[in-house]
């Protein structure tokens, strides 16, 4: 079925909204449509009397979130502008009421990013169109330095050099600005920091109207300026950068997000509408001329969600309006022109204190405005916001913890929009007047608390008290009341705090509650947060569903199923400028999905030039499936002080499976299900971790290993702050696994006390019960063994002289430390630190041994861990509390070819008893559950070539040459094909010795082989009869033993495995990635499934117990592979989960035959 080439092709749209997906919110683009001088009263969503229709902004409403308390953080332009594109208080730029002349120095300080920064730094493609009022750099043709005034005339003015410190420069990549709108001087339009037009041609012009124009002051400008044609001007560019954006995408095959800043002219003095705006018309659809500037901002709206939805964006476009002050006076309070009241409800206009002068219309949509959008629809909100508010909700969207320095006043409200309850939602604002003399302006301020209102002059003198929510006209003044004196003094206290503050509000990070904001880490969330797709078509064998949902694929059909995705156009995807790639999907079948996935290169092998991935999809969950791919290594271009770790602060990950991330053929996904049915919802991949130069750099910053062993840089959930809380952790973790240990239903050794028993021998053995291969432990009871290797307390990392000469490690120990007895150690000429046994040290004492060894055997019996699987801690094994294997290694005795050793050596079987000795200890110990001989031996394919390059006196050529002998063969020189034949017999006589050794130094000691991870079926049938459980070593998403021929009746041991993910700081996710904690431990869960599944395994052993040091071991291995970390906290989500399968698989292996996915069902039931 898979490879027919009868399939069904569908391609998808380029929208993801993730949001209901894997547990992922793919990158929305943003919008934000920013009004000039619109009120709260001008539309129809706020005010059913408005005498202006404004369909586009009505259907919005009704498709997303209307907010009733929300504010421009000024009553008028300049200084507004400045804390929307900043996230500060006005007062917090250069000028405190703003900056408004286009050639002043900007109101943008040094060193204050923007939201154009911000958004750019996530790789979004961003826009600024419209009205800046920030001020700028531009240059004077006399001399050559930046012009301040109009000495020398406008045409002193350099425009042959780019304006610098606008929106072009600000972080946005395209940008097309009107310096002063369309109401004063200059006249002009800058794009992308140069002049639109011909400088030369620049003219003056001086007050009046000509034609449908209006010059509101004298001044300079375009010969060719007209103040009606702005808005049509700014439409057409928007549009034009969403069709080139589209394109782009398009071309490459990757959805990039974008954002786009535009900011209308409308409907600020003069007030010019054009005659039409792509064929809707303007000019006189409504009441005056001033109403008729709404309609075109709205036709405006309506164009750009008419692009996004015929672009397939509309539905993962977050899209915000707003204004940025209040409303105009259109006359006195009953005595509006036309009976139309911009501010309706509110006292005041723009320019005053009063809430007509701040409050502003702000609307949200995000989704398809149905029930399962992000923002759901029709919902209305009285969360009190400002705008500065959406730089930190930006930055929680793209999930972007702030530095200290950055949106000063900005308090994310994406939980408001998100409809959860926000706890971080705003008490106060502040707010402050226009400068001019007027009433209601004057400088005067204002500040919130909650429902009520406090008024001070300019010199915070508080002159007016309002509760809105039983008074929104403010017009019954409490500062008078004697009741009312604590409040007013408590919120002066407020306001004049605010004002004195290096900043307001917290800002945005994803640990809540921390207050050392000096240098925020990066959050394993931030490097995880998807930041593009991919545009894929999907292919499905004939005979299957698959629908297009838009933005997903809902796919129905026969289990196993195998799923092609391919580049929508081209031939292939450069992802390389990522790290991470996953496919968010979810079950909606019954029982359970998995999905083996592969990245597939062009010239793909069976073992290179492909990525691979795995995911279990319990039903309704959500799921991402994986792919933490692996890279060139010479490619690399970090700091040599990593150079000692296979995968690297930054990402960059090494692995013998070489992988080519800049040509992504294709993408193929095989799906199984227990039910025997697959039903499940795929969205477009996604891709994280963006290879950022940036990002990089902080992610390479020293000290690179923090005083715990953690790495510094990087902040996750569960990371140990400090020394005392990770104290406190074991410790609870301790007291809980003693309980749960005691309160375990196993054997003495961890075997089924439930299940049927068998004959009782003092010592593990096998026996086949019922067609299964099974142990047997010492007392008779059924055995599936399950543990972890290299349990103890050790992980090390060089400590070499360019570590320890730098501050790559926060903490080392010193010459006279104490430590250094515990936690260093020097061997073969380099010093090593061990984290894990400091830390144990450090938190316990000096006896931490005993409590640590006697927690760690509590801990393996609770999670249902009943083996110390290879290379375990001496001590741990002479405990006698948890049956454990041993090995004897026997790598030395290659005599000239790398870990092959030679059968033939004279003194092989005694050199193997010598060594036997060594473990004299475990002699009839009950708890020994058998020995491995070597570890990862090198058998090759075929054994002819081997031998032939052997030197003439080696002991396995002579034994070689003297069977052909035998056999009647031509030995001078011996034909490979004939040598080949040989190579049973020198299995056989290497098990066969190995196995006498065995019985003769550790009699009753079962022989587990020696931990194979390679070579050919020869082997398996070599060891029949010679051992008791042949092991391998396998690294994939379920047990396979190519070594054992199929019909080979003898015990299986998988005796390495592993799962790991990148997003708890350890940069390898090891030989078998996974996406996250979660995927990681469902994996493990099938892999014992899978086992579980086959009659003859009779075990599992993961590698390893804690994390490899992030820093790297000795042979560079730096995996995320343990069931704790180096602090010795345990992965929750780990733990869980294999707690519950070894709590249910003895019953699941013992029922009759069933699949794989099958027993994983089992195994996951609580």
């Amino acid at each position: 079925m898979f490879h027919s080439t009868a399939c069904l092709i569908i391609s998808v749209l380029p929208v993801v909204c993730s949001f209901a997906l894997g547990g992922m919110i793919a990158p929305p683009n943003i919008l934000v449509f920013l009004m000039d001088d619109m009120g709260i009263g001008d539309s129809r969503v706020y005010n059913k009397n408005s005498k202006v229709s404004m369909p586009n902004l009505e259907k919005l409403a009704v498709a997303g979130m209307t907010f009733s308390d929300a504010h421009a953080p000024a009553a008028v332009c300049a200084p507004t502008r400045y804390s929307v594109m900043t996230g500060n208080y006005p007062w917090r730029g250069r000028n405190p009421n703003g900056t408004w002349l286009f050639n002043m120095p900007s109101q943008v300080l040094s060193g204050q990013q923007t939201v154009g920064q911000l958004m750019k730094k996530a790789g979004y493609h961003t826009a600024f169109l419209g009205k800046v009022h920030l001020g700028g750099k531009v240059f004077s043709k006399s001399t050559g330095k930046p012009k301040l005034s109009m000495k020398g005339g406008f045409k002193d003015f350099d425009f042959g050099r780019k304006v610098e410190n606008t929106p072009a420069s600000l972080g946005f990549d395209y940008a097309y600005e009107l310096p002063q709108g369309i109401q004063g001087s200059p006249y002009i339009a800058i794009e992308n920091g140069i002049l639109v037009g011909d400088a030369a041609k620049l003219r003056e012009w001086k007050t009046g109207t000509y034609g449908n124009s209006v010059i509101e002051a004298d001044g300079f400008g375009s010969p060719d300026w007209d103040s009606s044609m702005a808005g049509p001007v700014l439409t057409e560019k928007a549009l034009s950068f969403l069709k080139k954006h589209s394109e782009r995408n398009e071309a490459d095959g990757i959805r990039k997000p974008f954002f786009m800043y535009y900011w209308s002219q409308s409907c600020h003095v003069p007030h010019t509408p054009p005659d039409e705006l792509m064929g809707e018309k303007v000019k006189g659809a409504s009441l005056d001329a001033h109403l008729d500037m709404l309609v075109e901002a709205d036709i405006s709206l309506g164009k750009i969600i008419e692009t996004l939805k015929a672009n397939g964006e509309l539905e993962n476009t977050l899209i915000i309006f707003t204004s940025d002050n209040g409303g105009l006076s259109r006359g006195l309070p009953g005595k509006h022109k036309g009976g139309h009241n911009s501010n309706s409800g509110f006292r005041g206009s723009k320019a005053q204190v009063y809430e007509g002068g701040h409050r502003v219309p702000f609307i949200a949509r995000w989704g398809n405005g149905k029930e399962n959008s992000p923002i759901k629809p029709g919902t209305l909100s009285d969360a009190l916001i400002g705008l500065q508010d959406l730089y930190a909700t930006f930055a929680e969207i793209t999930f972007q913890p702030m530095q200290i320095s950055d949106g000063l006043d900005s308090q994310s409200f994406l939980g408001t929009l998100l409809g959860k309850k926000d706890e971080n939602t705003r008490s106060s604002i502040l707010i402050q007047a226009n400068n001019g003399k007027y009433h209601g302006q004057q400088s005067k301020k204002s500040v919130r608390e909650n429902s009520w209102k406090l008024i001070c002059t300019k010199d915070l003198k508080p002159i007016e008290l309002y509760n809105l929510a039983d008074d929104p006209m403010e017009s019954q003044n409490q500062i008078a009341e004697k009741s009312q004196l604590s409040r007013v003094n408590r919120m002066s206290s407020e306001l004049r705090e605010i004002l004195n503050s290096s900043r307001s509000t917290d800002p945005f990070l994803f640990e809540s509650g921390k207050k050392n904001y000096t240098k925020p880490k990066i959050h394993s969330e931030q490097l995880f947060s998807p930041k593009a797709n991919l545009l894929c078509q999907i292919k499905i064998p004939n005979g299957n569903e698959v629908q297009n949902w838009g933005d997903k694929w809902k796919v129905e059909g026969k289990s196993p199923m195998r799923i092609s995705l391919s580049p929508k156009a081209g031939d292939k995807w450069d992802i390389s400028g990522y790290k991470l790639a996953g496919i968010p999907i979810q079950n909606w079948e019954q029982g359970v999905t998995t999905i083996e996935g592969r990245l597939n290169n062009g010239n793909l092998t069976s073992w290179s030039h492909h990525a691979v991935g795995f995911a279990v999809a319990p039903s309704w969950e959500k799921t991402t499936l994986g792919f933490p791919f692996p890279m060139i290594e010479d490619r690399y271009q970090g700091s040599d002080l990593f150079k000692d770790q296979l995968a690297k602060p930054n990402g960059h990950r090494v692995h013998w499976r070489r992988f080519f991330p800049e040509d992504v053929r294709e993408i193929i996904l095989d799906l199984t299900s227990s039910s025997g049915k697959v039903n499940v919802l795929i969205g477009a991949p996604v891709l994280a971790w963006q290879n950022n130069e940036k990002i990089n750099k902080q992610l390479e910053s020293l000290p690179y290993l923090d005083q715990l062993g953690q790495v510094s840089a990087i902040h996750w959930p569960g990371k140990a702050n400090n020394l005392e809380e990770a104290r406190d952790t074991m410790q609870s973790e301790f007291k809980q696994a003693k309980k749960e240990a005691k309160d375990k239903r196993l054997s003495k050794f961890g075997g089924w006390i439930d299940g049927p028993k068998m004959k009782a021998t003092g010592r593990f053995r096998t026996q086949k019960v019922d067609g299964k291969w099974w142990l047997i432990d010492p007392d008779g009871y059924l055995f599936f063994s399950v543990g972890p290797c290299l349990t103890g307390n050790r992980a090390e990392t060089l400590a070499i002289p360019q570590r320890t000469n730098t501050s790559f490690f926060n903490y080392i120990p010193g010459e006279k430390d104490y430590l250094k007895w515990t936690g260093l150690r020097k061997t073969g000429g380099r010093q090593y630190v061990n984290f894990p046994a400091l830390n144990y040290r450090r938190y316990f004492g000096e006896k931490w041994e005993e409590m640590v060894n006697q927690g760690t055997h509590d801990r393996l019996r609770a999670w249902g861990l009943n083996t110390l699987a290879c290379w375990s801690d001496e001590k741990l094994q002479k405990d006698r509390k948890t049956p454990y294997t041993l090995i004897s290694s026997i790598w030395w005795q290659s005599s000239g070819h790398r870990k092959f050793p030679s059968p033939f050596r004279a003194d092989f079987q005694s050199d193997l008893e010598k060594n036997l000795r060594k473990l004299a200890w475990a002699k009839n110990d009950p708890f020994c559950l058998g020995i491995f001989m070597g570890n990862e031996l090198e058998w090759p394919d075929r054994i002819g070539e081997t031998i032939q390059k052997l030197q003439e006196d080696h002991p396995t050529k002579i034994w070689a040459v003297n069977e052909l002998k035998k056999r009647g063969k031509n030995n001078s020189p011996a034909k490979g094909k004939d040598l080949d034949e040989l190579y049973l017999p020198f299995v056989k006589a290497f098990f066969q010795k190995c196995k006498a050794a065995i019985d003769k130094e550790l009699p009753g000691t079962l022989f587990l082989g020696c931990r194979t991870h390679r070579g050919p079926n020869v082997l398996g049938r070599g060891a029949l009869g010679s051992v008791d459980v042949f092991s391998v070593n396998v690294y994939d998403s379920r047990v396979r033993s190519w070594q054992v021929p199929v019909h080979a009746d003898i015990p299986i041991l998988s005796s390495e495995f592993h799962f790991g993910a990148v997003d708890r700081g350890v940069p390898s996710p090891g030989l078998s990635g996974s996406w996250d904690q979660r995927q990681r431990a469902l994996s493990f869960a099938h892999y014992l499934a899978s086992a579980l599944a086959d009659p003859r395994f009779v075990g599992v052993h993961w590698f390893q117990w804690i994390d490899q040091s992030a820093a790297g071991r000795k042979d560079r291995e730096n995996h995320q592979c343990g069931f704790i970390d180096v602090a010795g906290k345990a992965y929750p989500e780990l733990v869980n989960v294999v707690s519950r399968a070894t709590e249910n698989m003895y019953m699941a292996r013992g029922k009759t035959k069933q699949k794989t996915e099958n027993i994983l069902f089992e195994l996951l039931k609580n």
